[in-house]
């Protein structure tokens, strides 16, 4: 008996110590309060876009929900109005502002700089700016680039909170994305998706927005100007267009939005000059194909292969002083040579009204140097 003594101690030690073990596990009440951390999901830093946790929606969006503020514009009727503009010496114009639509609005420095799109602002006569703790604001219109669909507005408003923008190159489709606006005149409302696309150029009343990012984060008509924003709550985009089949554009899934790495090269020049100054050349140009070569020699010296054919040259522009000629070639510039028509954009996308650049133009069977300098595009051209 004095033998089975030790054997039963030790099995009484160990069943008393995998309870406590059950009960450390399963017994004791878990806290409502306390989120989950990264710690509780992985080791280590967690990949970019990547959740982490179950608050992870929740807690992005209280952060880029904070910054994005509701825009209620209005404008004149059209074709009616006062014809003299005042009485008396008084302004007057029995036609009051009537609504134009709601739409959102991030807010980008403290002194009441709010970026939102062009389309917003257009046409509108007020815009009432109301922030996230309901405060309300008039808007002026500081300067606004429909190239982008981007705008700024001023109001009147000192330490507002603003937005955190993320490098908008660096997402990655399937990405977790969240939309923040005021859709359908609903008050702000947040939405989360991924982000399907990356540089998509889209077609928007006959103009084309270029390198957009698509999403399926529900976007509907009032979430215009509203923020894209990641699961840091860094604003990745603006809010911009949906494509739509069904009649007055409901959402299906199809969104896009302005990169911010796009914003933020224009936004100090729109605050500063109201405008966006982009260098111009003023020819309309075309790949060099194989047809247009055999073409060539139809009428002279067929074209050594490489560069682009100028169709048209805009009167009064820059390419009309400095000479240029349709069916002119470019074969480089500044040195460097001309694939296709993308190139000629590329080559002066970077630089600015003002500046020269040097073109190796192809004429008639012989080759010259041309000097341009570029001017600035007409606001017609977006």
């Amino acid at each position: 008996m004095k033998k089975l003594i030790p054997y039963v101690i030790v099995f009484v030690l160990g069943f008393a110590a995998c309870a406590g073990i059950l009960y450390h596990w399963y017994g004791q009440p878990q806290s409502a309060t306390e989120p989950m951390t990264t710690g509780d999901v992985a080791k280590g830093p967690p990949l970019p876009g990547a959740v982490v946790g179950s608050d992870a929606v929740r807690l992005a969006a209280a952060r880029v929900s904070r910054v994005v503020v509701n825009i209620d514009t209005r404008g004149r009727p059209r074709g009616i109005g006062f014809p003299f503009g005042e009485f008396f010496g008084f302004p007057f114009d029995p036609q009051p502002p009537v609504a134009v639509g709601q739409a959102s609005g991030v807010m980008i420095r403290s002194d009441g700089y709010i970026l939102t799109n062009s389309h917003v602002v257009a046409d509108t006569q007020t815009r009432v700016v109301t922030l996230p703790n309901g405060k309300q604001y008039d808007g002026r219109v500081v300067g606004f680039d429909s190239r982008t669909d981007l705008a700024v507005i001023k109001i009147n408003a000192r330490n507002l909170p603003t937005a955190r923008f993320a490098d908008s190159d660096s997402i990655r489709v399937g990405d977790w994305a969240i939309a923040v606006g005021n859709p359908l005149s609903l008050g702000p409302t947040v939405t989360a998706g991924v982000i399907s696309a990356t540089r998509r150029d889209v077609k928007i009343n006959d103009k084309v927005l270029e390198g957009m990012i698509q999403t399926d984060a529900a976007i509907n008509p009032g979430n215009s100007g509203g923020a894209l924003a990641d699961l840091a709550g860094n604003v990745i985009g603006i809010n911009t267009a949906i494509a739509s089949t069904t009649p007055g554009g409901g959402n299906i899934g199809i969104g896009f939005a302005t990169p911010s790495n796009t914003a933020k090269k224009i936004v100090d020049e729109l605050i500063k000059r109201g405008r966006i100054a982009r260098p111009w050349i003023g020819i309309v140009h075309s790949d060099l194909t194989e047809q247009f070569r055999d073409a060539y020699a139809q009428i002279g010296p067929k074209p050594p292969p490489g560069g682009v054919v100028v169709q048209e040259v805009a009167p009064n522009s820059p390419a009309a002083a400095a000479g240029l000629r349709p069916y002119d070639i470019i074969k480089e510039i500044n040195r460097k040579p001309i694939k296709g028509r993308d190139a000629v954009v590329d080559a002066i996308r970077t630089r600015k009204p003002g500046n020269k650049i040097m073109l190796l133009i192809w004429r008639n069977g012989s080759t010259r140097i041309v000097p341009l300098t570029l001017g600035e595009a007409p606001s017609d051209l977006g």
